[in-house]
């Protein structure tokens, strides 16, 4: 289903609940979230591309009309021309913890967005580290599913200590991402970010600006990191779908600068998106 969210539910409130029964009693779900330019969807591929490897992961029956075109062609049904986009595929209805259907169900809303580009957001944010929250570290671990209540917890613990957003931990006490969003820092000149063994989400904006970083020259370095090493980092920034590359100005209380990283969002990154515009 290609619908609004709002009005397909209020319209049949019984019928929805049961089509969602999975999504709602076992977190049977996968999701991406994505952002239209003028109508556009850049990294629609990529997002294709770590959905589809999830849905193989958790033993869909994906539909071979399935791909790209289709869901581009979905997503223009509902979508203005700027906007934050969610697509949630769920399994179908029956069993208990054991699946009796393995067809996908998916459901799309869209928010309008003002801007039809990503812009340096000046200064940048405040970032601490969670102390109540440890994310694991499994094969399941670089997907977006609805087993979220731990990012919840870390951004209300966030909000309760007056930063922006939260690093959060891993099993082995080191930094693995923020509630929403990768993590890059810098070492002089050395461009770091935390590994995909390390538990955090395989981010399509982490992945087209390593990318886009290397063939550019700059040297780059995926490498575990501890809150004590981080806090000696030059800069850091939080990468994501919505946001594109964000400065933080205040990490852990300590004043930080952005200038490599102003550098690396203006003659790299958004010439990257450009170039798929």
């Amino acid at each position: 289903m290609s619908v609004n969210f709002n009005t397909h539910l209020s319209e049949n409130l019984p019928e929805a609940l049961t089509q969602t029964q999975r999504a709602l009693l076992y977190g049977d779900t996968l999701f991406e979230t994505l952002r239209v330019f003028d109508g556009q969807i850049p990294l629609l591929d990529r997002h294709w591309a770590r959905l589809s490897a999830g849905l193989s992961a958790l033993g869909f029956d994906v539909p071979e009309a399935w791909g790209v075109p289709f869901f581009q062609k979905e997503i223009s049904k509902i979508c203005p021309p700027n906007a934050r986009v969610r697509l949630s595929v769920w399994r179908s209805p029956g069993g208990f913890y054991l699946p009796q259907d393995d067809m996908p169900q998916f459901l799309i809303t869209a928010q309008p967005l003002a801007s039809n580009s990503f812009e340096w957001q000046e200064p940048g944010i405040t970032l601490g580290v969670s102390d109540d929250v440890r994310l694991p570290i499994d094969t399941f671990s670089s997907f977006k599913t609805l087993n979220a209540v731990r990012y919840v917890v870390a951004a209300l613990e966030a909000k309760k200590r007056a930063w922006d957003d939260a690093l959060i931990l891993n099993s082995h006490d080191r930094i693995c991402e923020a509630t929403s969003s990768n993590v890059f820092w810098w070492e002089k000149d050395l461009l770091c970010t935390v590994p995909l063994s390390e538990g955090c989400v395989a981010g399509v904006q982490r992945a087209l600006l390593l990318a886009a970083a290397a063939a550019a020259g700059f040297v780059i370095q995926e490498k575990p990191v501890t809150f004590a090493a981080l806090q000696s980092a030059d800069e850091i920034f939080l990468t994501n779908a919505i946001r594109g590359l964000l400065p933080v100005y205040l990490f852990a209380g300590r004043p930080l600068k952005n200038f490599k990283s102003k550098t690396l969002f203006e003659e790299v990154f958004l010439k990257a998106y450009d170039s798929l515009l």
